[in-house]
């Protein structure tokens, strides 16, 4: 059985292969994170998808949160022109949503780890609890 798809989006997937072939793991380790976020260069979206309730207990400062199962009814509010990191638990779910994301053109990388990396050294937020 052969697939067919539209041109433009074979071709997306087709490079979105060809970055993994070439050593492109679409990974961030806490460490990295925390170098860009040092740095300034370079604009990052943080993108933390995990239930609200978790993400008032604590999250990575600046983070957005969108719910996993939320994230397709927000796509157009999040930017292209800057690195997309979604954010998880463990790092496997924002993995799936980074491929979608390469795919539907976003630079995006997940976060190793999820929320269980080594975060000791990056701006950790908490809500206040009522």
């Amino acid at each position: 059985m052969q697939t067919v798809m539209e041109p433009s989006l074979g071709k997306a997937v087709e490079s979105y292969f060809e970055d993994l072939k070439n050593g492109c793991n679409n990974l961030i380790t806490c460490e990295q994170l925390e170098e860009e976020m040092k740095k300034g260069e370079e604009d990052l979206y943080l993108l933390d998808i995990r239930k609200p309730e978790d993400f008032q207990e604590g999250h990575i400062e600046g983070a957005v949160n969108i719910p996993w199962a939320e994230v397709g009814e927000f796509l157009d509010d999040i930017p292209k022109d800057c690195k997309v990191i979604p954010i998880c638990y463990s790092g496997q779910t924002a993995g799936q949503l980074v491929g979608i994301m390469r795919i539907l053109g976003f630079n995006a990388c997940s976060l190793k780890g999820g929320m269980s990396c080594n975060k000791a050294h990056l701006p950790i937020q908490a809500g206040c609890s009522s």
